[in-house]
């Protein structure tokens, strides 16, 4: 075994030589890693999940599509980091919507990353410790799965770690420019997901402890050009929402995800929240509480619920921070809206990519725990994962978040496979602490421990699936999916409320109905659900059971305005008109700036022949929102009903300047202006 181990310093010792002299291997590192991400990119251009965003990634392409139509200032306070989808609007505008050059550029940034590590790696281990680190990263699947969907997660760690590089790797060149460059990087980072922030405290205390020249300049310098490069945002959600919201106003809701009764560690909507359709939870608290809400005081909502969680339990928060702690570090690829697991199964590539979370994380630690006599020296790596760790483990643990700790994890990963490992074998008495080690990690953090039932992942995935393929109109692939869901859980009411919502898009109202029937048997205490079924029920005009399910929605959430203003159109569409009155009126007493009543109320009131009281409610409703276009269109017809041919064409000409898509008032409005053009006729003769 002794005399073994001179042979393979011997040979390290050449590769670091080779390395440092031969610049070329960045390049073959660079095709290396290039070459087998767009293998999978072109591997998976045509799948469905890659075509068909929805929810996070939904949410980026809609922004990305406004920004690239031109609007810049968005129409309120950036709910997620907003850097991607601006990144992705500017793609949009150059090539249209071409998700395939997106995705490109992504994995082109990926493996910009790869040589980073490489290049950063060299600073602070031998060159061949890097190269292997490098090797590995560009090995590991799920860093190649994420950079190809449309998700920030690749944006962040490029970012990263080039903001490591210019902190460790530049040494003293460049003095404060360098910090000036660095602040820079955390800003922009931060615009990307904020959650890097709390590697700022990290930078400062290595500033003082490295012993950089001028450190207070440097301090100043970081932290203004950071602050600089965030305030941009700052701005645009002043300016968006008239409010103060320092980045992003989902801090709240995601904290409220991992620090509740609910909260197991992993992603979960909150009860009453279809982050499909409400994906800022906006309608659901406003709904809740009755009342207009800004951005901050959404986030502040679920913070305030889930500090009253803890404060109620301490102790369970506490064994909840513990779990999700055990989650970092575990090997198992949590998904949150794919699964890379599945996926796997689904692209060859991905399986060619044989490195895992697992066996990476568990090498990382034992590298890091031998690291650690020298960690003034690696104190910003040690910093970051642990840092970043934190910013998780505050919140929620998911695949996606973890993959930006990938970089450096896989340097000490290097690190313990050709230093500490192979210095361990001079004797059995030597090697017996790492290898004990290392399978003592490999035990704990195996990805059994934590990974959901195969079911519960399928489960999902046809859910997803349905969606998807609901979206782009293919509604009997859409049922196949979401009745393989039902299958696998024929007890779970949201599988019958999926394929509701399936067979409701698809316009088979009455499978709807049957659908939502069997998700109020297995739970009926949904208020979401009575009102969804109500809405079906009117749709194929079954008013008294539509009026009876919006009441339950009402007994059961006294403040969902929407049930009580389609029960007032419920009432309307039967002729009730007194009746529909005296809810829209309900509605608007509870928000004074619900439009949508004052409209209904408007033509309830003309429908009962009290014409100019509907005239002058329905001009409120354009005070309270003038963008409401049907307001316009209900106001053109009460005046045709007081004989005002004149102003109802005026106001059926602002209607359809807002939807020249309506047929139907388009030809009323030429109707009308024939009218009077006869009645101008016969003045002039």
């Amino acid at each position: 075994m002794n005399g073994e181990y001179p042979q393979t310093e011997t040979l390290l010792d050449r590769i670091d030589k080779t390395l440092t002299s031969d610049t070329r291997w960045l390049y073959a590192l660079f095709g290396f890693t290039f070459l087998l991400k767009f293998v999978y990119v072109l591997q998976s251009a045509d799948s469905i999940q890659v075509t068909v965003p929805i929810l996070d990634e939904k949410y980026y392409d809609l922004t990305a599509q406004e920004i690239a139509s031109g609007r810049i200032v968005q129409k309120d306070a950036f709910f997620m980091g907003p850097l991607y989808a601006y990144f992705l609007g500017v793609v949009y505008g150059v090539v249209d919507r071409n998700i395939m050059f997106a995705r490109i550029i992504q994995i082109f940034g990926g493996s910009i990353t790869v040589v980073l590590t490489y290049l950063l790696g060299k600073k602070v281990f031998r060159p061949s410790v890097s190269l292997l680190a490098a090797v590995v990263l560009a090995l590991y699947g799920a860093a190649t799965f994420f950079e190809g969907q449309l998700l920030m997660m690749w944006m962040g760690t490029l970012l990263n770690m080039t903001l490591l590089y210019v902190l460790i790797g530049k040494g003293e060149e460049d003095g404060i420019k360098r910090f000036a460059l660095a602040g820079f990087l955390l800003g922009l980072s931060a615009l990307a997901r904020a959650n890097i922030l709390i590697f700022y405290p990290v930078v400062i205390v290595w500033i003082i402890l490295a012993g950089v020249r001028r450190r207070l300049p440097a301090l100043l310098v970081f932290t203004g050009t950071a602050a600089a490069t965030i305030l941009p945002a700052t701005l645009h959600n002043y300016v968006a929402s008239v409010d103060f919201v320092p980045m992003t106003s989902n801090g709240g809701v995601n904290f409220y995800i991992g620090n509740s009764e609910r909260a197991t560690g992993i992603f979960y909507p909150p009860e009453g929240v279809d982050f499909g359709t409400d994906p800022t939870t906006r309608i659901y608290i406003e709904r809740l509480l009755g009342k207009d809400l800004k951005p901050s005081e959404l986030s502040r909502y679920w913070f305030d619920k889930a500090f009253r969680f803890i404060r109620s339990d301490p102790v369970k928060e506490l064994k909840l921070l513990l779990r999700k702690t055990a989650l970092f570090v575990n090997g198992y690829e949590i998904p949150q809206i794919e699964s890379f697991d599945l996926s796997r199964t689904k692209f060859g590539t991905l399986r060619i990519l044989f490195v895992n979370l697992w066996v990476l994380m568990s090498l990382g630690v034992v590298g890091m725990i031998y690291a650690i006599r020298r960690w003034k020296k690696y104190f910003l790596l040690y910093g970051y994962i642990i840092s970043f760790a934190f910013s998780i483990i505050l919140f929620f643990v998911t695949a996606r978040y973890r993959v930006q700790v990938a970089p450096v994890l896989s340097l000490f990963a290097a690190f313990a496979i050709l230093e500490v490992l192979p210095r361990s074998f001079r004797s059995l008495r030597n090697a017996f602490p790492p290898v004990a080690l290392l399978i003592a990690v490999l035990l704990l953090t195996q990805p059994s421990i934590f990974a959901l039932a195969k079911d519960e992942v399928l489960w999902r995935e046809h859910i997803h699936q349905a969606r998807r393929l609901s979206e782009v109109g293919k509604h009997g692939a859409a049922l196949e999916e979401i009745n393989q869901a039902v299958e696998l859980f024929p007890d779970h009411p949201d599988s019958y409320m999926h394929r509701a919502v399936i067979y409701k898009s698809g316009g088979k109202i009455f499978q709807a109905i049957e659908n939502y029937e069997k998700a109020l048997k297995l739970e009926p205490n949904q208020p979401s659900v009575h009102y969804d079924l109500a809405q079906g029920l009117r749709e194929v005009r079954l008013y008294e059971e539509a009026i009876k399910e919006y009441s339950k929605a009402i007994e059961l959430d006294s403040l969902m305005i929407e049930a009580y203003n389609n029960l007032g159109v419920t009432y309307r569409e039967i002729g009730q008109f007194e009746r529909a009155a005296e809810y829209f009126q309900m509605v608007i007493r509870m928000d004074p700036n619900y439009v949508k009543a004052y409209s209904n109320l408007g033509a309830s009131l003309a429908e009962s022949g009290q014409v100019e009281k509907a005239i002058t409610v329905l001009k409120k409703a354009i005070e309270v929102n003038p963008d409401y276009a049907n307001t316009y269109k209900n106001l053109a017809r009460v005046y045709v009903q007081a004989q005002k041919l004149k102003e109802a064409a005026e106001y059926l000409d602002r209607y359809l300047s807002m939807n020249p898509g309506d047929q139907q008032a388009q030809n009323a409005l030429e109707k009308l202006r024939a009218v009077l053009q006869g009645d101008t006729l016969r003045d002039t003769r």
